[in-house]
């Protein structure tokens, strides 16, 4: 196992009409046994204690529903302070409405026939990218979410599309950061744990001292 901490923000949701804060099971799949990780769990005011993160080597924003402010602080504390980003579906977006300076999701686009758990659909990954070199030039993932990413701004860009041209992924990498956003859930398909290696890769590089 390496010495680094993978920091994994906590959705929200409900058992018995309990609220409740989780991390879901598949989200630990591909990081079992290559590195400690931590929930973050008490996210719930702002301004956020940065604590917990400066305990962390690298950041993952899980999928959900419910989109907070506390959201866009803690992107921007990893981006000031050059701690590895995975976001995914949700977390996806997150990251390019803070890149256009939104925090509100009526800044995303609703799409249609892309939530069936049934369903894959494929991606075209954009040469020169990480996500190309972790996943190839294409690849089928699958179809879970109602809404998606209409632009982005730069440094960020665009490194993957669907067929009918949803924003599949993004990448804004450095010297000083490391972010990547996918639109699919990679925790819960059998050919993206490249994505995993590739970000604790990143993570125990740029491990602070």
């Amino acid at each position: 196992m390496r010495n680094i901490t993978i920091g994994i923000i906590a959705r929200d949701d409900s058992l018995n009409n309990n609220a409740m804060q989780i991390v879901t099971k598949n989200n630990l799949k591909y990081l079992n046994n290559k590195c400690n990780y931590i929930g973050l769990l008490n996210y719930d005011s702002s301004p956020i204690d940065t604590k917990i993160l400066d305990m962390c080597d690298g950041i993952i924003f899980q999928g959900g529903s419910d989109i907070h402010p506390y959201h866009f602080q803690i992107l921007d504390y990893c981006l000031n302070n050059n701690i590895p980003v995975l976001g995914i579906c949700m977390g996806h977006q997150i990251i390019g409405l803070y890149s256009i300076g939104s925090t509100s999701d009526k800044d995303l686009t609703k799409v249609e026939g892309h939530n069936d758990r049934n369903k894959k659909h494929q991606i075209k990954t954009l040469p020169n990218s990480f996500i190309n070199k972790t996943m190839g030039k294409t690849n089928l993932v699958n179809t879970r979410h109602d809404c998606a990413i209409k632009e982005i701004n730069p440094p960020f860009k665009i490194t993957a599309l669907s067929e009918d041209n949803i924003i599949e992924a993004i990448e804004y990498i450095d010297d000083n950061h490391f972010v990547i956003g996918v639109q699919f859930h990679p925790e819960d398909l059998d050919n993206t744990e490249n994505i995993y290696n590739l970000f604790i890769k990143e993570a125990l590089k740029r491990k602070k001292n």
